[in-house]
């Protein structure tokens, strides 16, 4: 036993816990909402009725829909390139019919003939060709123009140029008001011009058509 004359050691006092302090510089966690996990099923709302027997499926995210026409061209950079040249073409074909109109200048049907094929050339070939090769080198994103439309606008396109390259070869050889050397090399020329037109309109169609193919193809 302790003599009570003999003062006793205090018990050790008690550390109390305290709020955690903060600078002002510091930036204080904020709260954060749970999130819900996988499968979870959000409980129907107040006074609603729940049928028993028919269960309740968990709710999923849906995608966002695809992008589709001219929006979804614009997401396809080569898909986009390729309709520009296209276009570029379309209105070299537009602008010969429009010389057609011109009684000034196209005074007979020679003259009609050479104002209908003077706006396309081998640049209208070599564009078209660019636009196909870039329709199928490239990956083809979901969405947008399909790119068998583009490719069968394309051999209609060639085949326009390639009947213009044949008219005017013609013409050119017929012309009796130049020497024969020019109306050879010039029929050679515009010849040649429209078997690349021919070729490429030939090849584009043959690959829109198995393109529409693979593309009617489930997944």
């Amino acid at each position: 036993m302790s003599d009570p004359d003999i003062p006793q050691p205090a018990p050790p006092a008690q550390s109390i816990p305290t709020a955690p302090s903060y600078d002002q510089g510091t930036p204080q966690p904020q709260y954060q909402a749970p999130q819900p996990q996988p499968g979870y099923v959000a409980p129907p709302p107040a006074g609603a009725t729940v049928n028993p027997e028919q269960p309740i499926l968990p709710t999923q995210a849906t995608a966002p829909p695809e992008p589709k026409g001219f929006s979804g061209m614009f997401q396809d950079p080569a898909t986009l390139a390729a309709t520009g040249l296209l276009f570029a073409v379309l209105f070299a074909v537009v602008a010969g019919l429009i010389n057609v109109l011109d009684g000034a200048t196209a005074v007979d049907a020679q003259a009609r003939f050479m104002a209908l094929t003077d706006t396309v050339d081998s640049g209208d070939v070599a564009l078209v060709g660019i636009a196909v090769a870039l329709l199928l080198v490239t990956p083809d994103p979901p969405g947008g123009i399909p790119r068998s439309l583009l490719l069968q606008f394309s051999a209609v396109i060639s085949g326009v140029i390639a009947i213009f390259g044949i008219i005017r070869a013609f013409v050119l050889l017929s012309d009796s008001g130049a020497s024969s050397l020019f109306r050879g090399s010039g029929f050679v020329a515009t010849l040649g011009v429209a078997v690349a037109a021919a070729t490429v309109s030939f090849y584009a169609a043959k690959e829109s058509f198995r393109k529409e193919a693979l593309d009617d193809v489930p997944a």
